[in-house]
């Protein structure tokens, strides 16, 4: 059970090189190809230049400095690697990076920096992104990551199709975790009942993958302040959860707990929609 293509953002963020040694580690893991895309519409973070033509210029010739140290580090970890170089500007470049992401078994993407000017612009981006390429997305968290590959996984779950989504899109990050736990926090939508734990334990034992389900109730905190506290206490690799609603309702998408995990991450995060 594994990955076979795998395509990762590339930019200048500081998240970047621990982005593409993740990749590293997975296409190696997983005997995957490794693609890795850069937009020209990415402003580079140093890039002070006003004039429209300079910096459409620079950040064209930025875009391709990037795939070529992609493949440089790609040889120099023995690997084989694509780059794609995708121009015009961001939105578009969000709908041309979702159209290649088709053809893909996984999307590596960056949480954007709160800190950097680009954030709105680069959070729409992989809201767009994770909205129409019908892909699973690993995120990864703008401070990095403490282990990768990971080895402790933790599953947000509450029986919903988008839930169902990314639990069966991650398994070939599950089957190779020590531990992997599914976790349900009570809510209308998640019933002790109507989340069928114990079919889903059974359901992932067949593939060999042994979870351990915990069921809490929130208490006095919200979805996602329950799932980022039972990420820290227990020392979580990775989350994998779902992106809800349907793409002609944006903002039920990515308003509550998708927002709020997508801004506040602490560690990967495997989303699909």
């Amino acid at each position: 059970m594994n990955y076979k293509d795998i395509l990762v953002f590339l930019d200048d963020g500081k998240s970047n090189p621990v982005r593409i040694q993740a990749a590293f580690h997975m296409a190696k893991a997983h005997g995957a190809k490794l693609t890795g895309v850069s937009l020209e519409a990415i402003k580079p973070e140093h890039l002070k230049v006003q004039d429209e033509d300079a910096y459409a210029r620079i950040a064209k010739q930025f875009a391709h400095q990037l795939a070529d140290e992609f493949i440089e580090a790609g040889k120099n970890e023995g690997l084989t690697v694509n780059t794609i170089v995708i121009p015009g500007k961001l939105a578009e470049g969000a709908r041309k990076m979702a159209q290649y992401a088709r053809n893909y078994d996984l999307v590596m993407l960056r949480q954007p920096n709160p800190d950097r000017e680009n954030y709105s612009r680069l959070m729409e981006f992989a809201e767009d992104v994770l909205l129409h390429c019908g892909r699973p997305i690993f995120f990864m968290p703008y401070i990095g990551a403490h282990r990768i590959p990971c080895q402790k996984a933790m599953v947000a779950w509450d029986g919903s199709p988008a839930g169902t989504r990314a639990l069966h899109d991650a398994m070939p990050i599950l089957s190779k975790s020590k531990e992997v736990t599914i976790l349900v926090i009570a809510s209308k939508k998640a019933t002790r009942e109507d989340a069928l734990i114990e079919e889903l334990t059974e359901h992932l034992e067949r593939h060999e993958i042994d979870a351990k389900a915990r069921f809490l109730e929130p208490g006095t905190f919200d979805i996602q302040t329950t799932l980022l506290n039972q990420i820290a206490d227990n020392d979580i690799d990775i989350l994998v959860m779902g992106g809800y609603g349907t793409p002609s309702i944006r903002q039920k998408i990515f308003g509550g707990v998708t927002k709020s995990i997508l801004s506040s991450m602490i560690t990967p995060v495997l989303m699909s929609h």
